[in-house]
């Protein structure tokens, strides 16, 4: 899974935590196990990491995934200031039919045009806040499909039953998350797949709320 290049500007956030940190290319590219030359491709966003590239450039800095990502989301939303405050003419967005459509029994009756639909703001509320990634894998159908563009908010914190992305060690999975006694539990949709159980001897964290997906039929 990989971080979506345009909704993040990991190379600049990259860069303030390496020399915040008085490291060089070189030396983070050491710490981390990484090239040098792949970390400078990282820095100029000729690249788009990979989940596990932030996971191991953010322990090389001594500081959380997380924090990567939450300071590039940072970045882009000043970067949208910016933008907002000298707008130009915005493309027209397609027509929003508010009148439901039945999934059952055909309904009859006029279908109205209540306004224009802007996806991005019907669907992510906190641009900031939010980041997408791509699914891999079948553990979490039929909720969830191989292939599906997913919404993650890394700021809502997670209640019984909702979809996660979660960090376990160095991997990372899409789970529904259950807290309980004995710690977090992370269940598949997919019966097929195994539970996950998370307690105080496993490294592992939550990183975001799956709050929708987008599909192409």
């Amino acid at each position: 899974m990989s971080i979506n290049e345009n909704n993040l500007k990991f190379g600049q956030a990259l860069k303030e935590a390496r020399l915040s940190k008085g490291l060089s290319q070189e030396e983070l590219a050491l710490e981390s196990e990484l090239d040098r030359t792949y970390i400078s491709m990282l820095e100029r966003d000729v690249k788009n990491p990979t989940l596990g590239t932030i996971s191991k450039l953010a322990k090389s800095l001594g500081i959380t995934p997380l924090d990567l990502v939450s300071r590039s989301q940072q970045l882009v939303g000043n970067s949208v200031g910016s933008r907002l405050s000298n707008p130009r003419k915005s493309p027209s967005r397609p027509p929003f039919y508010g009148t439901s459509v039945s999934c059952g029994r055909p309904l009859l009756g006029e279908h109205s045009t209540d306004k224009e639909l802007s996806l991005d703001e019907e669907f992510i509320k906190n641009p900031v806040d939010t980041f997408f990634i791509k699914a891999s894998g079948d553990s979490m159908t039929p909720t969830i499909w191989d292939g599906d563009i997913m919404i993650i908010s890394n700021r809502k914190k997670p209640q019984n039953g909702q979809v996660v992305l979660a960090q376990i060690g160095n991997e990372y999975t899409i789970k529904r998350y259950f807290k309980t006694s004995k710690g977090i539990k992370l269940v598949p949709d997919n019966s097929h797949h195994n539970e996950i159980n998370v307690d105080a001897e496993t490294e592992g964290m939550i990183c975001g709320v799956v709050t929708g997906i987008c599909r192409s039929l």
